[in-house]
């Protein structure tokens, strides 16, 4: 029987939670980056690394700059177990293993997920901005989310045709399929037909609630007290829900309502990281189209697959004049609802993504 390739997950948040609430049913895999879908493949063994151990290291770690001190230390002990280190979100993680491999005392393949903009600094020639480059060159490859992510971290990174080749490889993340299939929505005839807005810091609420006023339609936000609108007098339309919402009832008004809107923050919005695609993911995995603020880091694109319709004008008018066309009668919302699904469904799952994945573990670990 052929070894299986056996890989150290290691994460700037705790998976180990994650995980348990996904063997209860209450988490969806992809929560999890791809690691259920590895293991049940049969060629992997992807061992969740413990968090958080020993505070203290992370304490010395923040004096001297390096994040998460504690879990690169408490690796460096075990990681001859493995064939391969993975980091979904590699940016802040890294510090002292890329260190080590800088100075070649470390030779394990380091591979890390890429869906964020990993260069900050507006001034590119900062020291700043100069070791953090260094530090993510040692990278042995990245997996993006994005096309043109992956053209702009070649650019930041200064990575030559070959490291162009070797290093940078398209995937295409997705949700989990099972987890949502006997979702079905609740036939209330009593309920108005709703959109939802659900979200962190990069939403921009306040505009999209002036978008609504005066429109026949009504909106549920779910935010974050941090997040929450400075709108103080809201719409009789408009509901805001600051509480913690367990994910099972956010899925559940999703299911219920017409359609999803996903609004980002202008200064956010061609930054660099594919802001928006964990809920461009949950409306389709739940069959329901899309009204999103354009940016151009996403691979999918609504308009394109007729799954939903892009705002260019990120301003109370744009958004005001596409959700009347959302709503005006004119579209099928039905139908774009179930082509979202069916392309959920066919090609943007965690399976497809694991898939992807470990090609390009596998393609890493042959060049060995």
């Amino acid at each position: 029987m052929e070894k299986k390739i056996k890989v150290l997950l290691i994460n700037s948040y705790s998976f180990e939670n994650i995980y348990e609430n996904w063997k209860k049913g209450t988490n969806p895999s992809h929560y999890l980056m791809g690691k259920i879908e590895l293991e049940k493949s049969g060629d992997f063994i992807v061992d969740i690394h413990k968090h958080q151990k020993y505070k203290w290291l992370d304490k010395i770690g923040k004096y001297l700059k390096i994040p998460f001190l504690d879990q690169q230390v408490r690796a460096l002990f075990i990681i001859k177990n493995y064939d391969l280190v993975y980091m979904p979100y590699p940016v802040s993680i890294n510090k002292l293993l890329t260190f080590l491999r800088f100075l070649g005392l470390l030779k394990i393949p380091l591979v890390g997920l890429a869906h964020q903009n990993f260069i900050y600094y507006k001034n590119k020639n900062s020291i700043l901005n100069k070791l953090g480059v260094k530090h993510l060159r040692q990278f042995d490859a990245f997996a993006f989310f994005s096309k043109n992510l992956m053209v702009k971290t070649q650019r930041d990174l200064h990575y030559n045709e070959e490291e162009k080749e070797s290093k940078c490889f398209p995937v295409s993340w997705g949700a989990d399929v099972g987890f949502y299939k006997n979702l079905k929505a609740k036939n209330e005839s009593d309920q108005a037909p709703y959109a939802v807005c659900a979200g962190t810091a990069d939403r921009d609420y306040d505009m999209l609630i002036k978008a609504f006023e005066n429109l026949p339609y009504n909106l549920k936000i779910y935010c974050t007290p941090n997040t929450i609108p400075s709108s103080v007098n809201l719409p009789a339309n408009v509901t805001v829900d600051t509480t913690w919402v367990p994910y099972d009832q956010l899925l559940e008004s999703y299911v219920n309502s017409s359609f999803i809107i996903i609004p980002l923050k202008e200064e956010i919005r061609e930054k660099g990281n594919t802001y928006g695609l964990t809920v461009l993911l949950d409306a389709m995995a739940v069959g329901k189209p899309i009204l999103m603020t354009q940016h151009s880091f996403l691979d999918i694109d609504i308009e394109e697959e007729k799954i939903g319709l892009w705002v260019n004008e990120n301003n109370p008018e744009g958004w005001n004049k596409k959700l009347k066309k959302m709503i005006g009668g004119e579209l099928n919302l039905d139908e774009m609802g179930e082509r979202a699904k069916i392309l959920h469904v066919e090609k943007y799952n965690i399976q497809n993504f694991a898939n992807q994945l470990a090609e390009v573990f596998k393609t890493v670990l042959n060049r060995k």
